[in-house]
This record gives C-alpha cells, structure tokens and sequence, in this order.
C-alpha cells in the first residue's frame, strides 16, 4: 500500500490533472512493482485461474482454502475463454487429478469444475476428452460405492462432455456409458441421479435420434423405465422425463419392449395420464405415445 501511494504522488500532476507517465531518463521511474500494477488494475484471469490451481495443488493448504480456491475456479470457468484457456495453460491433466481426491468435497468441487468448463464449449470438450475426461467421470458413475452427490455433479460433467460434440459421444459409447447410466437406472434410489440420468438419455436421443436408439434398444432402456415408472409414478419430474424419453425411443425403434411390457405399460398409463394430464405430456404428445404403445400391443397379435 505504501509503494502504491508513493507511486501515486510521484507520478501525479500537482495542478490536479491526471497522473503523468515518469520521464523516459528516469531509470527509477521506469521501475514499476508488478504488485502495484497488479493493485491498480487487478489480475488477469489467467493469472487467477492458475493461483487457483496452485491453491488446491498445494498439500499444506487447509481444506477450507481449497474450497474457496475451486469456488473462484469454478466462477472463472464459466466464461467460454477462460474455459479454453485451461488447455492454453496446460492443466487439464492437473485439475482432472484432483477427481481423486480422498476428501469427498474436493472429488465434488473437482468434477462441478470440470463440467461447468465444458459446457456448451466445443474446444473444452475436445481438450477435455482427449486428455481421458470422459473415462474419469464414468469410473466415478460406475463405483457403487460413491457418494451420491458427486454422481449427481458427474453426470452434469458428462452430459457436457458428449453433447453436440459426436466424437465424445463416440468415446462414451466405447467406456460403456450406455451401460453405466443403466446401471444407475438399476441400482440407484436417488432420485436426483435417477432423473438425471434419464433426461441425458433424452437428450440423446433428440441428438443422434436413430444411432442412440439402436444403442439404448440393445442395451434394455424401455425395460427399465417402465419398472420406474410403476415404482415412481408418483414423482411427477420423474414420470415426465420417463414418459417423454419412452415416446422419443418409440418415435425411432419399435421393437424395445416384450410383449409382458407392452401390457404393463399400457396397463399403468391411463392412471399416470389421469394423474399428471398436460402437466406431464401435451394432448398430441399423450396421443402419439397411446398410438405407438398400442400398435406394438397389436403387433405382437399380429406375429
């Protein structure tokens, strides 16, 4: 502060006019503290980005330190540059090892961090996926034993990861993705995950409609979301996204569900429909999903 005011006065004008540049002969004057420079003009995020990092790199830091450091990263990165200037500055590989994490709320803040620079950020995405981020989150997905809240951070992390990016969309069918998110449609109570889940299976669906299709149909989706279905219909969230994803399956394949399912559904979703009404599906949407169910009814018979 005292280096700053003395710069200040020395480099003022005394009739109160704006502060001069020091003369060019003044080899003193020339010398400015990047620390004033810094204090008048404040750092740059690049600059801020790193001193976070090195933050929550730094094993002698106190765990509420780290918190607040990856906060402030987590802010920075959600502006689209200082997202691709993670791979400018080479660390991507550092930040993603902090996925490991034995603290629970660091794992947690590491992934939020990592999805929030990746969203709607083709260059992030790429640097991001090439440097093995997608196979990371899915360990996380995949490992039973988990903490709840951060599958739920890590499947905002991979849905940024593969959406409208086609080649992280190719890498997460290679790690078995499909198989992970049905996992969690399987095994998990939670709710946040179980509609979460789902909704980036829509999604998925409204992107590469005809290839995501072939992909759930294999691997049993319909099947599972008609037992969600019976056992959550009371969670109107839940019954929208399962009702909106079985109508954009039913829309590109016609061959997901048994006849014993068919019946089941078709069985459940007068009561659903009476229920939730428009709040869930509009009036063409519910019209096109009896229509479709009950043509696989009757095809069924037909075979």
């Amino acid at each position: 502060m005292e280096q700053l005011l003395r710069w200040s006065i020395e480099n003022s004008d005394p009739s109160g006019g704006s502060p001069q540049p020091p003369p060019q002969d003044d080899p003193e004057k020339k010398k400015i503290d990047p620390e004033i420079i810094n204090a008048i003009l404040g750092k740059s995020d690049a600059t801020r980005i790193r001193e976070a990092v090195e933050v929550i790199s730094n094993p002698n830091e106190t765990l509420e330190n780290k918190e607040i450091a990856f906060d402030n990263l987590e802010l920075l990165v959600e502006q689209i540059d200082n997202a691709i200037d993670i791979e400018n500055m080479g660390l991507w590989p550092k930040i993603l090892s902090f996925i490991s994490f034995s603290e629970t709320s660091l794992r947690k803040h590491a992934v939020w961090v990592c999805g929030t620079a990746i969203q709607n950020n083709i260059r992030a995405q790429k640097a991001f996926a090439e440097k093995g981020g997608i196979k990371l989150i899915l360990d996380l997905l995949k490992n039973p034993n988990e903490d709840n809240e951060i599958k739920s951070k890590a499947l905002y992390a991979i849905s940024g990861a593969i959406k409208h990016y086609p080649p992280g969309l190719e890498q997460f069918d290679q790690e078995k993705g499909y198989e992970t998110l049905l996992s969690l449609l399987q095994t998990s109570s939670d709710l946040t995950i179980l509609r979460k889940s789902i909704f980036l299976f829509n999604t998925l669906l409204l992107q590469d409609p005809i290839k995501v299709a072939t992909r759930i149909e294999e691997k049993g989706l319909s099947r599972q979301l008609v037992k969600l279905l019976e056992t959550y219909g009371d969670d109107e969230d839940l019954a929208d996204k399962i009702l909106r994803t079985l109508l954009a399956e039913f829309q590109y394949s016609s061959k997901s569900l048994s006849e014993d399912e068919i019946n089941e559904l078709r069985r459940i979703l007068p009561e659903i429909k009476n229920k939730y009404g428009e709040v869930a599906l509009s009036k063409p949407e519910w019209e096109e999903l009896e229509t479709r169910v009950k043509s696989n009814q009757e095809a069924f018979h037909i075979s």
